[in-house]
């Protein structure tokens, strides 16, 4: 993250300035702040950033929506959300262009951070991978936080919440149960092999007797899912 040259797009100096401090902390160099659309595309011409952190309501003719939409469709730059909207139609307007997170004001310093890093992990993944089609939005914290389907190696159920394993021992603990993320991620790609296991097949190493071995991990399968799990490794 330290090399990542970012772009903060806030017409709010002193709240523009309070993210460059918090980047600055992180060990960033390379931040630029600008007030609006039309500045903000003048200075992805000129020098494409790594990451672009903007406001929704920018007090000109165009908001920070309308600069996601072209960050998604045209630079293809990885971008995040900062806004004080909260509401169900700002958050449907605002997931339609695909943001790699989404954090309300106000927010801790570690949860634009820990939203940066997770966001530049997965932009990365997707562009190595050329995946770029399966993609899970979770709600973590203040954050609303978009997951490659392929970055994820396995989910563990703990009550209401979960946690999602990622690749480099990565991870993410959301307030959604396991049964709700099931109904959103692929059926081809995750299969349940217990009550409070979901996992990625495509990173099961090894079958034994009442367990998978993921990514160096050993995961217990339910009695009632190992015929399931063994025939999927006979095929």
């Amino acid at each position: 993250m330290k090399k990542t040259d970012f772009l903060i797009v806030e017409d709010e100096l002193l709240i523009a300035e309070t993210i460059s401090e918090i980047l600055e902390k992180a060990g960033c160099t390379q931040i630029r702040i600008v007030d609006s659309f039309d500045s903000a595309i003048t200075e992805i011409e000129n020098r494409k950033p790594d990451m672009v952190l903007t406001d929704i309501n920018l007090e000109k003719d165009k908001s920070g929506i309308d600069l996601g939409e072209v960050l998604h469709s045209k630079y293809r730059i990885p971008f995040i959300y900062i806004t004080s909207h909260s509401s169900a139609e700002i958050l449907d307007k605002a997931k339609h262009t695909r943001p790699n997170a989404y954090i309300v004001k106000p927010f801790k310093s570690e949860d634009l951070v820990v939203a940066i890093e997770l966001a530049l992990f997965n932009s990365f993944d997707k562009t190595v991978e050329e995946t770029g089609h399966a993609e899970l939005m979770i709600k973590d914290g203040r954050a609303i936080v978009r997951l490659s389907c392929s970055s994820i190696v396995w989910l563990e159920a703990d009550g209401n919440y979960t946690t999602i394993y990622l690749r480099e021992n990565k991870r993410r603990v959301t307030r959604t149960s396991l049964t709700e993320l099931t109904e959103q991620l692929p059926a081809d790609q995750f299969i349940r092999i217990h009550k409070s296991y979901l996992v990625n097949k495509n990173f099961i190493r090894e079958l034994r007797s009442g367990s998978l071995i993921m990514e160096g991990h050993e995961l217990p399968i339910g009695r009632t899912y190992q015929q399931h799990i063994t025939d999927i490794f006979k095929k």
